[in-house]
């Protein structure tokens, strides 16, 4: 009987080989009908069935292309024939036979799997695959030529090589099974859910249940989990909002914050853990799974994972990731927010001392566990201020004095001299003025911030709005403390720079004492030695300062949940800090975020709530950038070009704030970056005070700047990876041939051609500009009779920056217009009488009229039409910003928002004002 049984098996063997040569030949359909009867008469032959089933399969596949069917695989949509349905069942049909025959062949299992995937069969599908890496992990893996003829006729006479190759492709077939679930399957089955999950009742709960079991099934999906606790927080959002709902909120926690960790690359998982983090109160947390989401350098396209489906935004990975690390800066700066708020309403003494001092042993013993360098700072500054009573001193740049300390100059210029015997000193000491150099000690009170009490040995911090200024001008930085011997190594690296300066310029010292040379070398000299004196000088503060702040960040964030626990605590009420936070806007499309009225109204709320003026006259002046759809696209959707620091705050980053916090009417976060863009123009405008400004030239200035500032930012940040395109920059206001955003949007490009009657100079240039500033007060303002006269003053005005070096005349310039920009601005100053103020006036009646190209330039031929869509106007001592909504118009105040028919209405309204437009923003009629 054995003897019989294994001549069937040859028989069979060397029939499925004539089967599958007949098929390598060409001759399918004579190769399936062989292997269909071969099948048939032998069902109990793994050999035989596989054979079936893999013929079955590239029929189906076949078919699938007869019918002009497109993609990467094998699907069963509801779109197949016939006859590629029934070779698709006939293929599950053999596997699934040839399965059950050989449980342990791997070829099998994944053959099957792969099947019922083509059938829609995918929870059977997981199991399937699931089985078969058991058999791998098991090492019971059965040699694939038993049960194949494919493997048996490979040529490869190692059993060892063909299981590997069969472990191979079927690690091949998961991994596409995988990815098909998470980004095909997975999207489908979360719409559904999702709109379920909104009806409420018995679908609700089968929703839930269903996300669930997809959660189970595919446990390497991001979206699955994702979608498990989206739908799990469903019910959350109908409740009562004085209801807790922590307990609701955990049990989503408790998904999530595994999936960030099995899922570290997505920035999805991270973000929606950071936001649950964040309304259960748990500020620290949500803090740090921001900041390990924004140093993921490269993450994963959040299109893979991301729920609902789509939500990510962004043309492509690039701009996808960097709209979800915009989302998560938001969120760290909501964090510092809800701190500060929540700082200032402290009523308990013993809440505020714990964060306003920190014992030396308790910063100590913090840092011990997880930074000994930082540890060892502490107690070596500590022991240095009680010997030395000052936290400053010099150490000496000689490598073999291994960083010796000296609390004043004099004693480094002696032991510099006795020990080292370098000629520098002598001659130094004899050329600059004495008081440079004896006992000259550092000002202990340049650093402040934090002192030392010396009765209880503890760090006193007062200057608790010092942190938060610091925290909320770069949120995504933080606290960050340079290390001792890095601050070390960096002192003596630039102190040994400038001393070779010094060196060179006593190499360079004329002989004659007297001479103008000679005071001027040593003058110079002496500005080097207090430049040296300034870089060498160590202030232990500048280390413990950071260490103590970040230590007493991660205690106030501590201290306020237990606030808001304590009994008789009144819950300071933020339109972000419920569910919402977590699914409410993320998944808003910028063209429904555009048609809702919520951006409009937002200025009104947050105006009345607002005590500070000059954020009420910087929110109407961004207001009028705001109305401009285009830009308000690019700067939520956008990648991020710009890395924010400390130094450099990105503008682009405050812009999306601003405009998220008004699409999500969050008044709070609304004033705090609010405030850091006035604080980050006052860096570049150098206003100490923004109302003291308002009227005549403030909006231009700030309007020009803005505009200015993004192309800066973007254009160096673009430069410093393409340094073949520097050469195009000319200057910050007017550029050739630039790539940046701003420039796209805004930029106007000229050919310009140059003559002079002299005969002695010409030329041509590409000329770009962002905008054109325009003074109001000049004589030939007062001329015009409409508005569209004003490309007289444009090209007038660009002919007095270009006059002939040789003979002074004005030179003839003719311009001739190369692009068709989006938007086209023009900045108004209004530094001349009335009369060209009530000229201008009445010009107004004219504005909102349709421009064609010629406005640019006469030369311009195109057939872009152009319209006034959102100004700045001076009425009366304060800002309002008229925007065109359709046929209407809409008026933002400082605290109100309103709506007129018409132009002319508008204007009758405002006719007993002073009405002087400052910035005109005219955008492409399409």
């Amino acid at each position: 009987m054995a003897n019989h049984g294994a001549a069937e098996a040859a028989s069979i063997r060397n029939e499925a080989r004539e089967v599958l040569s007949l098929y390598s030949d060409g001759e399918h359909e004579a190769a399936l009908a062989r292997a269909v009867v071969l099948a048939a008469v032998h069902p109990g032959s793994a050999v035989a069935l596989n054979l079936a089933g893999l013929i079955h399969r590239h029929a189906a596949l076949v078919a699938r292309n007869d019918r002009g069917a497109h993609g990467d695989d094998e699907d069963g949509d509801e779109n197949a024939s016939a006859l590629e349905k029934y070779h698709r069942h006939a293929a599950l049909d053999a596997f699934s036979a040839a399965a059950r025959l050989a449980p342990n062949c791997v070829v099998t299992n994944a053959d099957h799997a792969v099947a019922l995937v083509h059938c829609r069969r995918f929870e059977d599908a997981q199991k399937e695959f699931l089985r078969m890496l058991d058999t791998v992990a098991n090492n019971d893996q059965a040699d694939p030529a038993l049960y194949s003829v494919v493997y048996d006729m490979s040529g490869d006479s190692s059993m060892k090589g063909r299981k590997r190759d069969a472990v191979k492709s079927a690690s091949i077939a998961m991994e596409r099974f995988a990815e098909k679930i998470n980004h095909r399957i997975l999207p489908l089955e979360a719409a559904k859910l999702l709109d379920a999950s909104n009806l409420g009742g018995p679908a609700a709960d089968e929703a839930r249940e269903r996300a669930k079991l997809l959660a189970e099934t595919y446990p390497y999906s991001p979206r699955a989990q994702l979608l498990r606790a989206y739908i799990d927080l469903a019910p959350v959002r109908a409740l009562d909002p004085a209801m807790d709902k922590k307990q609701l909120l955990r049990r989503a926690l408790t998904t999530v914050s595994q999936a960030a960790v099995n899922f570290d690359l997505s920035l999805m998982v991270a973000l929606f853990h950071a936001k649950l983090l964040f309304v259960l109160d748990n500020f620290d947390a949500a803090e740090r799974e921001c900041r390990r989401a924004l140093r993921m350098e490269t993450p994963n396209d959040p299109n893979w994972d991301d729920i609902p489906p789509m939500a990510a935004l962004g043309a492509d990975s690039d701009a996808r990731v960097s709209y979800v690390k915009k989302q998560l800066r938001v969120l760290l700066k909501q964090i510092i927010v809800v701190a500060a708020l929540y700082w200032s309403s402290m009523k308990n003494a013993l809440q505020g001392q714990r964060v306003v001092s920190v014992t030396v042993d308790t910063l100590h013993a913090h840092y011990d566990g997880i930074d000994k360098s930082a540890a060892k700072t502490i107690s070596d500054a500590t022991r240095f201020l009680k010997n030395q009573e000052s936290w400053s001193f010099w150490i000496c740049l000689n490598s073999r004095c291994d960083g010796k300390k000296f609390s004043d100059t004099s004693s480094l210029w002696q032991h510099t001299c006795s020990k080292h015997r370098d000629e520098l000193w002598g001659k130094l000491q004899s050329l600059i003025d004495p008081e440079y150099w004896e006992n000259t000690s550092q000002d202990d009170h340049s650093l402040v911030g934090i002192t030392l009490s010396r009765q209880s040995d503890t760090f006193l911090l007062p200057r608790v709005q010092d942190m938060f200024e610091s925290l909320l001008l770069s949120p995504s930085v933080g606290i960050q403390a340079e290390p001792f011997a890095e601050m070390r190594q960096r002192k003596c690296r630039e102190g040994s720079e400038i001393l070779g300066s010094i060196r060179e310029k006593l190499r360079l010292l004329p002989k004659d004492t007297l001479s103008t040379e000679f005071q001027e070398c040593c003058s110079g000299i002496e500005k080097l030695w207090l430049k040296f004196l300034e870089v060498t000088v160590v202030d232990y503060r500048e280390i413990i300062l950071p260490l103590a702040r970040s230590y007493q960040w991660i205690e106030l964030k501590k201290r306020i949940p237990f606030y808001l626990n304590h009994p008789g605590t009144r819950r300071i009420e933020f339109a972000d800090a419920n569910i919402d936070i977590i699914c409410g806007t993320s998944g808003q499309s910028v063209k429904e975020m555009a048609s809702t009225s919520s951006s409009q109204q937002s200025l009104t709320v947050s105006n009345k709530n607002n005590a500070d003026k000059e954020l009420s006259i910087l929110s109407v002046i961004i207001q009028s950038l705001c109305n401009l759809r285009h830009f308000r696209d690019k700067l939520l959707m956008g990648p991020l070009v710009w890395i924010p620091s400390v130094e450099n705050p990105c503008i682009a980053q405050q812009f999306y704030e601003i405009f998220s916090s008004w699409e999500k009417n969050d008044h709070h976060l609304t004033d705090v970056v609010l405030t850091c863009m006035k604080t980050l123009l006052c860096r570049v405008v150098d206003y100490s005070t923004f109302y003291e400004k308002v009227g005549k030239t403030f909006a231009s200035e700030i309007v020009s700047t803005i505009l200015i500032e993004l192309h800066m930012s973007e254009t160096c940040s673009r430069f410093r990876e393409n340094k073949e395109t520097k050469r195009h920059v000319v200057n910050s206001v007017t550029c050739g041939d630039c790539i940046c955003p701003t420039h796209y949007l805004f930029g106007i490009k000229f050919d310009a051609q140059i003559s002079c009657r002299c005969g002695k100079s010409s030329g041509e240039y590409l000329y770009t500009t962002l905008f054109h500033k325009l003074d109001v007060g000049s004589p030939q303002t007062a001329k015009i009779k409409s508005f569209a006269e004003l490309l007289v003053l444009l090209d007038e005005q660009f002919r007095e920056d270009n006059k002939c070096d040789h003979c002074g005349s004005l030179q003839n310039i003719d311009l001739f217009l190369s692009n068709t920009p989006h938007f086209f601005t023009i900045v108004l100053n209004w530094l001349g009488g009335s009369e060209s103020q009530d000229a201008l006036s009445e010009v107004l009646a004219g504005i909102t009229s349709p421009l064609d190209t010629e406005f640019f330039c006469r030369s311009a031929h195109s057939a872009a039409m152009y319209a006034v869509t959102s100004m700045i106007c001076y009425a009366d001592d304060r800002y309002v910003c008229f925007a065109r909504d359709e046929d209407k118009w809409v008026i933002y105040g400082f605290e109100t928002v309103e709506r007129e028919d018409s132009w002319e209405h508008l204007l009758e309204r405002f006719k007993d004002c002073k009405l002087q437009p400052e910035v005109l923003f005219f955008e492409v009629i399409k």
